[in-house]
This record gives structure tokens, sequence and C-alpha cells, in this order.
């Protein structure tokens, strides 16, 4: 007898009660060999990862609420991830749900950054997948990036929601590790004040894969993703490009809203980090390869006066673009910075070699690393290579 097309978790013994753990009963509907896996409305405690394998489609009801439970969580653990990371998987479609990775437990907490049998803290993690789906989600209560992805290749990811009810070290919303080509995303928010407490958006074709929360990810190039309607009210970090060597190529963003608590835009190379890339003086010429990326209308504004008892990361945003990485053919159209009662540098560009900055029509030069370059505001911008 040929599987159903079409399956509930129920049948396979899904209580959605909030007490029963889930997971056995989710992950049998998902090996049933069914294209369609569907969960009804509830809260399903999940114990373990669950997997999905190539060609299958998971419908969740706005209100299905799954939620990381279960023993001290470890490397390779997260709530969902695709089965096959090793040789792939494909056409894996995800669709509505609150997919919970309950940080304040302590089981689910980080452990030490350099533990290499910890757990990374993403709730979802898709590596090594052509074809995937994301629409129409929550994902909430990220230990540290609230989906990770690498290795993946014509995606579409549309109307993702994120929200925390405390703040984790990094925080990421869309963490995109290297070997990231063709897709496009669009309507992404962060609907908690302060979140996303590190990167809404982090385009990190390279970085430091000893660290916990990246193992298992590769450094390689990010090409041809096209970013849609991003809107967050106080992240610590709208947008980052991170690269060194590998190149982080024809990108495009357009429809940005966002306030900031550290900047808009960050192409630092990641030189401030505990866990710096490179060393200065082995690349006398400059670091990093960013190419034909263009932002289209872009409105931010830097957060400095925060709540009492704030628990994100805070700090007085040094500008809103900073920018240390070699790039060429960079665009900002109808880029627009609001301003508060203390006025930060819309853009600070250095440590960079053989750029010519055009902002507004004027022109300026930059061709060794002790050159820089600091702009109040401008609604235009363009960097190339000379």
């Amino acid at each position: 007898m040929e599987p159903k097309k079409t399956v509930s978790v129920v049948d396979f013994g899904a209580a959605g009660n909030g007490i029963q753990d889930d997971y056995a009963a989710i992950q049998a509907a998902l090996d049933s060999g069914a294209c369609e896996i569907v969960i009804p409305m509830g809260i399903y405690p999940v114990s373990r990862t669950l997997l999905v394998s190539s060609h299958t489609a998971i419908k969740a009801d706005r209100g299905a609420k799954l939620m990381l439970v279960g023993e001290r969580k470890k490397r390779g653990d997260f709530l969902l991830s695709n089965k096959d990371v090793k040789n792939g998987n494909e056409d894996i479609c995800i669709t509505g749900g609150i997919w919970d990775g309950n940080n304040q437990r302590p089981e689910n907490a980080k452990p030490d950054i350099f533990d290499m049998d910890g757990y990374s803290g993403a709730v979802l993690n898709f590596v090594n997948v052509r074809g995937l789906v994301l629409r129409d989600m929550v994902v909430a209560n990220s230990v540290t990036y609230y989906v990770r992805m690498a290795h993946l290749h014509h995606f579409e990811i549309e109307n993702i929601d994120f929200i925390s009810d405390t703040f984790g070290v990094n925080q990421d919303g869309l963490h995109f590790g290297g070997d990231v080509k063709h897709g496009t995303v669009r309507h992404i928010r962060a609907l908690s004040f302060g979140q996303t407490n590190d990167d809404m958006i982090a385009l990190n074709a390279d970085d430091s894969v000893e660290r916990v929360e990246n193992l298992d990810l590769p450094r390689d190039s990010i090409e041809d993703i096209t970013f849609e309607s991003i809107y967050t009210e106080c992240c610590h970090t709208i947008i980052r490009m991170l690269s060194v060597t590998a190149p982080i190529r024809d990108i495009r963003f357009k429809n940005i809203y966002g306030g900031f608590r550290c900047y808009a835009v960050n192409m630092d190379g990641a030189r401030y980090c505990r866990t710096p890339l490179f060393r200065e003086e082995n690349f006398p010429a400059g670091v990093g390869c960013v190419e034909n990326v263009i932002f289209e209308d872009f409105t931010c504004c830097p957060v400095s006066q925060l709540p009492a008892g704030f628990g994100g990361t805070k700090s007085k945003p040094p500008c809103a673009l900073m920018i240390e990485s070699q790039a060429d053919r960079f665009t900002l159209k109808n880029f627009r910075i609001i301003q508060g009662k203390e006025i930060i540098p819309a853009l600070h560009v250095k440590n960079v070699t053989k750029q010519q900055i055009t902002a507004d029509g004027i022109n300026t030069v930059l061709q060794t690393k002790q050159d820089s370059l600091a702009l109040d505001d401008f609604s235009c911008l363009e960097i190339k290579a000379i």
C-alpha cells in the first residue's frame, strides 16, 4: 500500500496538550513517506531534533506551537533540521507554526563558545538543501540564531517573524553561512523590542567556524539573493556582511526600516569580535570581497535611549554604516538616517585601499588603510574599486 499523500501528526499520537512529549509522534509522521505533514493547533513539546526529508511539506496551523524541551542539548541538536546534512536534501517546504527554542530552560543554555560538542543554540537548521521554502512562520526564543543556513541553493523565505521573551548572546535572525546562492527573502520582522539581539540579517561568507554556534558551517561565497521588506524597531545590527576572502556578490536589498543599537550595516570584517578572523598585517591591501550590492529605500534610526532594565546588548551606535571591507559596485539609493539628540556619522569608511566613494555626487578616494572617511548624512552612495 502506498503511503498517504497527507497525514496529520495527530494520527501518529501527537497530543498537542503542552504536557506530553510529542517528538516520537511528529517524527513518525515525518518518516511515514507522506508528502504533506499537517500539524493542527496545539502546543507540542519536542525533546529531540525533528528531521525532515526531501520532497516533504510541513503545514502547521498558525496556532501550532512546537517547543524544544528535554535533556541538555549538544552539538547537532535543533528544534528542526533537514535530515541528510551530509548528502543533502531537496524540495522542503515549511509553512506556518510557532517554532520555539525555549531559551529560558537551563538545559537549552548556550555552552562555552569553544565547546566542540556544545549546543549551537539555533532553533531551525538547514544545511545542504536545494529548494527550501519557509513561509508564514514565527520563530521564537532562540538561544543564538533563529534560523541557521548554509550550503543552501534556490530558496524562498517569506513572512517570518522573530519574537523572544528574553535576550541571548548572538541572537541573529536569518543567519547565512557559506555557500548560499540564488534566493529571495521577503517580509522579515522582529516583533519583540530589542530583537534581534545581534544581526537581523547575517551574510557571513567568512566566520569563526570553531565557535559553537558555527560548528559544521562552511566558509564560502554568498551570491544572488534578493531581500525585500525588512523591519525591526531596535535590533543590535540590521545587516551584517562578513567577508575576508570569500566573496559576497550580487545582493539586492529593498525597503528596509530599522532601529539599531550598533550598526545599520556592518562590514568590519569581524575585527572587533572575540574571535577575529585575520591579522591586519597579513592583509596590507585590506580584506573582503563585496561586489555588486545594491540597497534601495533604506531608512534607519540609531537607538541609544533604552528603557530601564533593558537586557539586550547596548552601546551608543558609533555610526550607521561601518565599511572596513573592500567593495566594488556597492550602492545605496534613497538612504535616510533619522537622528536623535546625539548625532552619529551616517558613514565611516576605513581600513580599505584603492576605493572611490561617491556620496551625493562628491567623490573621495581612499588609497591606503590609513585613509578614512566619515559623513554625517547622504542620500545616495556608491563605492567602486579603482
